[in-house]
């Protein structure tokens, strides 16, 4: 197997292309690449911040499962480095519980390493909509149940592989990625509709973003971070407060340099495991943080598969048409106690529709013209149409592997 995967974006290429009179690259969330992912995240394992080494957490034979976003880089890196600092604190069975964004060849790939260990893992995706994979975790503020997955409620120690967005961070999400992720899809729609209803400014209102991960028990996660290549740069293991403390970025200002620009530019540096929806929405998120009011983004992609449950010809996104009631998810209920199908493409159609009535939003993919501009959204074919637009403007802000500055794609949009 190799590793990393190979990028099939890499915005620096095109850098040079860019003909606004002046052109900066926003700091990434890492300055340095990791050399050696599995053995930095071994390490980090063994000095986690505010929280002793593992052996101190896990009872010889314990059932551990580990909490995955399929999105952070070096990923069968990661959990290899990861497993093996378990299994050496005295692990007994690990199951791997990935998160329903991960690209059918990322989930290969890391089936197929977990078949090579002893003993082999389980791999699981992660599924909201099945009931038995499920299993009742608490109820939420507004006394309605929250369902997780069954394997990470069943495990005896849970440990979050999380990628650090500093978006995340600053919004006061749940940095070790559970909630929503790996929660039933009901509790996910419920979630992202009161996300929709929040004010931008401040933390967010539904509050107990993090209280999943509390009930179950989370002590320690793996918070990854990429540099402006999409590669991975830093992992830093520890209680879910230490890193928080650690990653907290300071806002902007107006007078923050580089300053907010006309055209800002957000690549999905990476694999193509990086090139989804979910992603898109993280970055155009990120990138409405930098653009001027009014101002223009692009989103340089290169996505294959459309969002036909949202596109609409010749018609504007309209994101309060985006979330109604679970019975618009598409799917039967399955039984008494069954959920709805859990619509992938619902919470990152909201974060585009919204940056969209902000700013004029431009996409580059693989897909036809036509298609994107069914969903609403401008295009971008070729690298010389990006820089005939880029001339038209005094100043070009670049947020490169702008999916690890974005916040979580159920987060709600905020400009400033």
């Amino acid at each position: 197997m190799t590793f990393p995967a190979k990028p099939i974006v890499d915005f620096s290429r095109l850098m040079g292309n860019l003909a606004s009179a002046q052109v900066w690259e926003y700091e990434a969330e890492s300055k340095r690449t990791c050399d050696d992912s599995a053995d930095e995240a071994f390490r980090a394992l063994q000095r986690p911040l505010d929280f002793p080494p593992l052996e101190a957490a896990i009872v010889p034979g314990d059932h551990i499962a580990i909490a995955v976003d399929p999105n952070i880089p070096s990923i069968e890196k990661v959990i290899q480095g990861s497993v093996e600092a378990l299994r050496q604190a005295g692990a007994g069975e690990i199951d791997v519980v990935i998160s329903d964004e991960v690209h059918d060849a990322t989930l290969a790939s890391i089936a197929r390493q977990a078949e090579q260990g002893e003993p082999p893992l389980r791999v699981i995706r992660h599924s909201g909509s099945q009931r038995e994979d499920l299993r009742y975790l608490g109820a939420d503020p507004q006394a309605e149940p929250i369902y997780l997955n069954r394997w990470l409620v069943d495990a005896d120690f849970v440990l979050p592989i999380a990628a650090g967005r500093a978006g995340d961070v600053d919004c006061e999400s749940d940095l070790t990625g559970i909630f929503p992720a790996f929660a039933d899809s009901r509790a996910r729609r419920r979630f992202l509709s009161r996300r929709g209803e929040s004010a931008p400014e401040g933390p967010m209102a539904f509050g107990s973003s993090d209280e999943p991960a509390w009930l179950l028990g989370i002590q320690v996660m793996i918070s990854v971070t990429a540099n402006q290549r999409g590669c991975l740069g830093e992992i830093v293991a520890g209680t879910p407060d230490a890193i928080r403390k650690q990653r907290r970025p300071a806002r902007r200002t107006s007078d923050d340099f580089p300053p907010s620009a006309p055209l800002v530019i957000a690549s999905l540096d990476g694999d193509a495991q990086q090139q989804s929806w979910a992603n898109a929405a993280r970055a155009v998120n990120a990138a409405s943080r930098y653009a001027l009011p009014g101002g223009t983004i692009v989103l340089w992609s290169e996505i294959d598969e459309a969002m036909p449950e949202v596109a609409r010809t010749n018609t504007r996104l309209e994101a309060d048409d985006l979330v109604t009631s679970d019975d618009s998810s598409g799917g039967a209920e399955d039984g008494e106690e069954g959920f709805p199908v859990w619509n992938a493409f619902e919470a990152p159609a909201r974060t585009l529709a919204r940056v969209n009535e902000d700013f004029r939003l431009l996409i580059h993919s693989r897909l036809d013209p036509e298609t994107i501009e069914s969903m609403g959204f401008g295009v971008l074919s070729t690298a010389e149409e990006l820089q005939h637009l880029s001339r038209t403007f005094e100043a070009c802000g670049v947020i490169r592997a702008a999916q690890f500055a974005g916040t979580t794609v159920d987060s709600v949009h905020g400009v400033g």
